[in-house]
């Protein structure tokens, strides 16, 4: 099953968000990484079927489809899930974030946690705002991050002008970015399905262009306008130890500063691998 909703929100703006699994299954929010869209979710399309789950992947703002939301904060991503939660006629649900999507699954854990059963993270970034929280992360993406947190409009600038040439040459962009990366990523992303599906929902999320992942690149770099420690939700974080996208480190302080929090480090696995190889697992520890 896979359904396209097209949500108008009461402030005009649409969210866009494809519909994967069960119809009627347990609801789980997919939040989609950094560069990516909700056509990522496909990825774990096959496991909600198993496991009678209904995957909801949006969108977020300027991204894909979904209209570009000035000024808007990590934090006001709850808001956005609330709306969805009420048009689906949803009771509760549970969240999975992964990579960059890991602080929009906290987000909902900080601002509404009356409608969420539980969270998981897979590789997901933690707080980006100091030297020591990037230690051991790949070089480029460190450089991004550090260039965000100190000159936001530099940074806005540089992925604006990137995404032009992602659009364009996606298979050169995507062979750039992996450099580097473990054995483990190499080997999974050496399956054409998997590597292709990662292509186009990268593509995708610069439909509009790079206005909306520029913008997120700076939420992502920036002290986020919520506190981990006011989170009580129960948060499953899930990492592999050769990861150097987002590297174990970063998981472990997000262990030392949630009050509920069950980590699996996984050894030799890294930041593709971890989803390609584990999302059955991850998906029935969250809705067991």
């Amino acid at each position: 099953m896979e359904n396209e909703h097209r949500v108008r929100l009461p402030d005009g703006r649409l969210l866009v968000c494809l519909e994967l699994g069960v119809p009627e299954g347990k609801p789980v929010l997919y939040c989609h990484g950094y560069p990516g869209s909700r056509l990522e979710a496909r990825l774990a399309a096959n496991a909600a079927a198993r496991l009678g789950l209904r995957l909801l992947a949006p969108d977020r703002p300027g991204v894909g489809d979904s209209t570009f939301q000035p000024g808007r904060t990590l934090g006001a991503w709850a808001g956005d899930v609330a709306e969805l939660v009420d048009r689906f006629g949803l009771a509760r649900l549970a969240v999975i974030g992964v990579s960059g999507g890991g602080p929009y699954a906290l987000a909902c854990a900080a601002r509404i946690p009356e409608l969420l059963s539980g969270v998981a993270l897979i590789s997901a970034l933690g707080p980006a705002s100091s030297r020591d929280d990037l230690s051991g992360m790949i070089v480029t993406n460190r450089l991004m991050l550090r260039l965000a947190a100190r000159f936001p409009a530099a940074a806005r600038l540089v992925v604006r002008v990137l995404a032009q040439e992602i659009r364009r040459h996606p298979e050169f962009y995507f062979t750039r970015m992996i450099a580097g990366i473990p054995a483990a990523d190499r080997r999974v992303l050496a399956v054409p399905a998997y590597r292709e599906l990662l292509i186009e929902s990268t593509a995708e999320a610069l439909r509009q262009g790079g206005r909306g992942v520029a913008w997120e690149l700076m939420l992502l770099a920036r002290p986020w306008d919520f506190r981990l420690e006011e989170i009580h939700v129960p948060v499953r974080i899930w990492q592999g130890l050769a990861d150097n996208i987002v590297p174990s480190p970063m998981a472990r302080r997000l262990a030392a500063a949630l009050p509920d929090s069950v980590c699996h480090y996984l050894p030799g696995e890294g930041h593709f691998s971890l989803v390609y190889s584990h999302l059955d697992a991850i998906l029935a520890d969250l809705c067991a």
